[in-house]
């Protein structure tokens, strides 16, 4: 039978509508990643002020507090929720911080008494009730974001209060091998969760839980145990987050953590970490929180108002998830 007499259904596909999807495939697995290296060359060839060390170290600087909020921000999206209380969590902990220390506690017990708080708020208030009551992550944690930040502003009277510790503004100020110390402090973070997701039980059944959650209760897994696990290290992390921001400024400020949450989310989506949970790693959301960093600084290099960030952050959330709905397995 000749070609022409071929019945359409025994005709081989397409190879360029294969090739094109494929092509899709790799776009939407990769745009983010590229569009880190191409925002680096754009920087490197025409902003002679992106190559200097200085300009290094404070993408660096600027990105630690954001990759640790998005840190505990990947946990929860892997379980497939989130949590919008991340900067409101920033704020309060670093006001318990500074009228633990301004009123007489040691720097480290003053410390660990805003990590407790941050723990326990995630564990206790935005596990149990997301958990037992089973209230819907998006009310629960909303909530929780109006209660903290106002209680902000209860412990320091709505006014910022001027912190001077030795310890954190040395983490703020110093750097370790020419790396800013609280970055230094941030990636260690980033490794220990590394290891966390990828050899612990806890990081499988967080896995199992965001893949499928019935399954995962029908397999074994203490699906409550997780989730309220996950919530409190969101929660922690965010504290920690919110002690070293004190560090930067020098003071407590009410306003301090603002914005967090969408950029905390949007780092986690353009890193790869996919919203309907399951899928994603430590790895990608540095992957996203360097894109923002970069990104940001360029607009501060050419000139653009630091007001529009919040709208380039926007529409990066926008389209990262909207490059989430292309990609597979």
């Amino acid at each position: 039978m000749s070609a022409e007499m071929t019945p359409p259904a025994a005709r081989a596909p397409r190879a360029p509508v294969a090739n094109l999807g494929a092509v899709l495939r790799f776009g939407s697995r990769y745009a983010f990643p590229l569009a880190v290296l191409v925002l680096v060359v754009i920087g490197l060839v025409g902003f002679p002020a992106f190559r200097t060390a200085t300009n290094v170290r404070n993408i660096l600087e600027s990105s630690s507090v954001l990759l640790l909020v998005a840190l505990g921000q990947t946990l929860v999206v892997l379980s497939r929720g989130a949590d919008l209380s991340v900067g409101s969590m920033v704020g309060l902990s670093g006001a318990v911080f500074a009228y633990l220390y301004t009123n007489g506690t040691s720097q480290l017990l003053a410390i660990l008494g805003a990590l407790a708080l941050g723990l326990a708020i995630g564990a206790l208030v935005n596990g149990l009730l997301i958990t037992k009551a089973k209230i819907s992550f998006l009310i629960v944690t909303l909530g929780t974001f109006s209660i903290l930040a106002s209680q902000a502003n209860v412990v320091l009277d709505g006014n910022a209060v001027v912190v001077d510790s030795t310890l954190l503004t040395d983490v703020a100020n110093n750097q370790v091998l020419g790396i800013p110390a609280i970055f230094a402090v941030a990636f260690v973070v980033y490794l220990a969760l590394i290891l966390v997701t990828r050899c612990t039980g806890y990081g499988r059944a967080l896995y199992a839980v965001g893949s499928n959650p019935v399954a995962a209760r029908l397999s074994g897994v203490a699906v409550d145990r997780v989730l309220i696990i996950t919530f409190g290290l969101c929660s922690l992390l965010s504290a920690l987050a919110g002690i070293l921001t004190v560090g930067q400024l020098g003071s407590s400020q009410t306003t301090a953590g603002v914005g967090l949450e969408l950029q905390s989310i949007a780092a986690v989506l353009v890193g790869g970490t996919r919203f309907s949970g399951g899928y994603g790693s430590m790895t990608k959301t540095l992957i996203g929180v360097l894109f923002l960093g970069v990104l940001n600084n360029l607009l501060l290099i050419v000139g653009l108002s630091s007001f529009w960030q919040q709208t380039f952050a926007g529409l990066v959330l926008i389209v990262a998830v909207g490059v989430d709905r292309t990609r597979e397995d």
